[in-house]
């Protein structure tokens, strides 16, 4: 096991050291010349070539990364790269920040989003996957398996919007104020005020998984019904509900627990079509805002944080089904 988990290790730190190269790499494409986005407006040459010059943007991007990894930008007077602790993901020329500030303000938000959507298209999913198993091939199979397309089909956008337009405004309009349509309020400023501000995102991204998660959990279920020792527990007259979810549910678990797990990474990557439906100022839109200002540090930054992300949720599934399967732990 713990070699295993050593291999997670390595996998995860080269992954994440290739993100950074591809990432670095591109924005040198994106961003030829960013001395000119980020000089005053009508600057002439001269001044342009001194923003490059200040922040090392006219030496090669290869000398950049190194310099990313072990140095950190000089404005700090200080080594603060990311191969530092704590490690430092670049400074926000726009903001005249560090990015890793940038990016630990907008991660509650980001965080509040991803965990209450991730609760909702859970427990929804397995109660409908559970039923639509015990009668493969019912009515209630088939309309399951329609209210799951619908919810695929259904873009993003186009599902926020018709929440925030029956469950908002249309309310609003006969003086019920339930479910506001934009703005945060911090779990421990307001707890209640935090969950009704967020009601309405945490559906609009629990809508599309759903559809997804319910099958997935349909399929699972399924696999795991035909095996003998569910035929031995109904044989011992094991009541049918407490078959499903005392012993088929538990087994059928890693299938779900891995797509839970990087559902809930691109989410916390930043849900950015949520966030601007909704007015929250997350990891997406800081992402969005710096690629449109030719911020382009806050852009490797934020990519870097959802790497590791996805890298974090990653070595937490596989460690955990790892656990969960006895004859892989004991190899």
């Amino acid at each position: 096991m713990l070699r295993f988990i050593l291999g997670l290790a390595v996998r995860a730190i080269s992954t994440l050291l290739i993100v950074l190269v591809i990432a670095f790499f591109i924005t040198r494409l994106a961003y030829q010349n960013p001395a000119v986005m980020l000089a005053p407006r009508n600057a002439n040459q001269q001044a342009i070539d001194a923003v490059a010059h200040a922040l090392r943007l006219d030496e090669p991007w290869h000398v950049q990364l190194w310099q990313y990894l072990y140095r950190g930008p000089d404005i700090q007077g200080a080594a603060m790269g990311l191969a530092h602790w704590p490690p430092a993901l670049g400074y926000s020329f726009r903001k005249q920040t560090g990015v890793t500030e940038l990016i630990l303000d907008k991660v509650p938000v980001t965080f509040s989003l991803a965990l209450g959507a991730l609760v909702i298209w859970m427990v929804v999913s397995l109660v409908l996957g559970i039923l639509a198993a015990r009668r493969p091939g019912s009515l209630l199979d088939h309309a399951l398996a329609a209210i799951a397309y619908v919810g695929l089909s259904v873009p993003t956008f186009l599902s926020g919007m018709l929440l925030s337009f029956f469950l908002f405004y249309q309310l609003s309009t006969v003086g019920i104020d339930w479910f506001p349509s934009s703005g945060y309020v911090p779990f421990f400023d307001n707890p209640f005020e935090w969950a009704r501000h967020l009601t309405l995102p945490w559906l609009t991204l629990a809508i599309a998984e759903i559809g997804i998660f319910q099958r997935v959990v349909r399929a699972a279920m399924l696999d795991v019904l035909g095996e003998d020792y569910i035929r031995t527990a109904r044989a011992k007259g094991l009541s049918e509900w407490r078959i499903q979810v005392g012993h088929a549910l538990k087994a059928a678990l890693n299938p779900i627990i891995t797509l839970a797990g990087l559902e809930l990474a691109v989410i916390m990557g930043g849900a950015i079509v949520t966030e601007q439906i909704f007015g929250l100022d997350g990891v997406g839109r800081l992402a969005i805002n710096a690629a449109l200002d030719g911020d382009f540090p806050v852009v490797i930054g934020t990519t870097i944080f959802t790497a590791a992300i996805f890298v974090a949720c990653n070595f937490l599934v596989d460690a955990i089904t790892r656990l969960r399967d006895p004859l892989a732990a004991a190899g």
